[in-house]
């Protein structure tokens, strides 16, 4: 395989030289991970504007950002983790995103939407304060130009003349092709001007090295908020030569969206909202069937519960799906606009507990734990496709601020439940332990148990039916709670305290993640690695 050049040779290097090493850093990027699509296309699409960047500046003495991360691995790739690069994203390799305590050349860490702006007039105004001088420059997708902290930090600068470089780096996309006005117009420059910003260039070619240096170059050397935009190309999936993969019929994706098509064919209330996550949540299929009925806000999490919940008081029975990690951007929105006003939004949080290799920027195990304080609030957490759709037909039936949390992809083969009561599944019965199980967990306590403990699948992480803890505590006098989220906070917090409430003589034994962030590798190493008992 080509070796990589350190960062020292490629600042040495003539323009010739460089546009060879640029093919050759996408070459060994391809050949050294089995990445998804998604990010190798927006690390691919930057190339020539990473080394350009890294050579016109002084990194790491100067301050460079990556928003959201997804487009870093040419930058990490020539800040001296080429050599390790081949285990990106899996344990004790390299972080799928810009991480502080990685490299030196990780200025601020990332894994989310429109913070990269914000975070560098923090560095501005703190070497201003300092009096230490540094360039500082942030590069931000049109993608993440959806984000409402992008324009907060925008309307800021402006006002305040920080000494900054934002370079907008437009290839059309965020997770599917870019939506919204600003991208619809192009209209960056009078934007960014009634801002406050000078606008340097724009449409300039973000794969012609030559053309970087030199408007890179000259805006350096320029003061206060400034903007150069860019323009790149994104290769597509048939440009790397992989395929695109088909929803598996056994995923909850693929049940969530089903089973949402076939209310809204009954129910023409029912519309369904997201953050750029369509593809993911397999709300393109019913974005399909009901293309009016379907709303695609971009990367603003804040918004589309805002808005759902407007929908929902005008009289509309709003589904939103959004990544369980990117609601934790919109809990005030939940509290204030949503639960608040007791109104009939249904939130689903798709990627729910560990989703491995992402890491700790994108596992979703601080949902259940955000949103079970927020009064009337319920929360389902289904086990399978079949407890999904029937959540959805409960959540739908409650009329209220309803969440549904699940996992990634297919469901795992359970026993069939014997009854139900009190709004949970008893899967077994017996006179052992008691294992209390939240969503697909009840497959670990079907693993971990003996055979002659009682399991159940209490359905719903909010309200947890009280009399069923009270009957239960007067037989088994050993409890296990199972949850896929962190501890603090969780449904065996609420049963601690029910417990301790009730003089209960019962010991709990909490089966959930431990108070710290979960780093990256494989999803079942890191629930065997991080699972804590209390």
């Amino acid at each position: 395989m080509q070796a990589i050049p350190s960062l020292s040779e490629l600042r040495k290097m003539n323009i010739e030289s460089l546009e060879k090493a640029s093919i050759d850093i996408r070459e060994f990027i391809l050949n050294s991970t089995s990445e998804k699509a998604g990010h190798l296309a927006s690390s691919l699409g930057v190339t020539e504007l990473t080394i350009a960047l890294h050579i016109a500046l002084d990194t790491p003495k100067d301050i460079l950002l990556w928003d959201v991360g997804h487009q870093a691995y040419v930058h990490k790739v020539i800040t001296d983790r080429a050599d390790v690069f081949k285990s990106n994203r899996k344990k004790n390799g390299p972080s799928g995103f810009p991480k502080r305590n990685e490299s030196n050349f990780d200025s601020f860490g990332v894994g989310h939407s429109s913070t990269a702006l914000s975070a560098l007039i923090g560095f501005a105004r703190a070497d201003t304060l300092t009096k230490r001088h540094r360039h500082k420059v942030a590069v931000v997708g049109d993608g993440a130009f959806t984000g409402g902290m992008v324009y907060e930090a925008m309307n800021d600068a402006g006002s305040k003349g920080d000494d900054i470089l934002l370079i907008i780096n437009d290839n059309g996309f965020a997770i599917e092709e870019n939506v919204g006005a600003l991208h619809d117009s192009g209209k960056y420059k009078e934007f960014c001007k009634s801002l406050g910003w000078d606008f340097l260039g724009g449409h300039i070619q973000g794969n012609n090295i030559a053309e970087l240096l030199l408007k890179i170059n000259q805006a350096l050397k320029s003061k206060g908020p400034r903007v150069l935009h860019i323009k790149t190309n994104r290769p597509t999936i048939e440009d790397l030569g992989l395929s695109e993969s088909s929803p598996d019929q056994s995923s909850f994706q693929t049940h969530f969206a089903e089973k949402l098509i076939a209310i809204a064919t009954k129910d023409n209330r029912i519309v369904t909202l997201t953050a750029a996550m369509a593809q993911g949540c397999s709300l393109d299929l019913f974005r399909d069937k009901f293309p009016k009925r379907f709303f695609d806000v971009g990367i603003a999490e804040q918004h589309v519960i805002t808005q759902a919940a407007g929908m929902a008081a005008a009289g509309m029975r709003p589904v939103v799906n959004l990544y369980s990690t990117f609601s934790q951007r919109a809990v005030d929105q939940w509290i204030h606009d949503v639960a608040l006003q007791n109104l009939p939004v249904l939130l689903c949080l798709d990627r729910a507990g560990i989703v491995g290799e992402d890491g700790a920027t994108h596992h979703g195990v601080f949902d259940i734990s955000l949103f079970s304080s927020i009064p009337n609030t319920h929360i389902w957490a289904p086990r399978n496709n079949l407890e999904l759709r029937n959540a959805i037909d409960e959540a739908i039936h409650y009329g209220g601020p309803s969440i549904i949390r699940y996992p990634k992809g297919k469901e795992m083969k359970l026993p069939k439940a014997l009854m139900r009561k009190g709004g949970m599944d008893i899967i077994r019965l017996g006179h052992g332990t008691v294992h209390w199980c939240l969503g697909p967990t009840i497959g670990e306590a079907i693993l971990y148990s003996e055979p002659s403990d009682v399991i159940i699948d209490l359905r719903k992480a909010k309200p947890i039916n009280l009399d069923m803890l009270y009957s239960f505590s007067k037989t088994y006098s050993k409890w296990i709670v199972w949850e896929d989220a962190q501890s603090i906070g969780g449904v065996g917090s609420q049963l601690a305290s029910w417990i301790a409430g009730n003089n209960a003589n019962i010991q709990l034994i909490h089966q959930g993640y431990g108070d710290q962030f979960i780093e990256h590798g494989s999803s079942e190493d890191l629930k065997k690695q991080n699972r804590t008992e209390i």
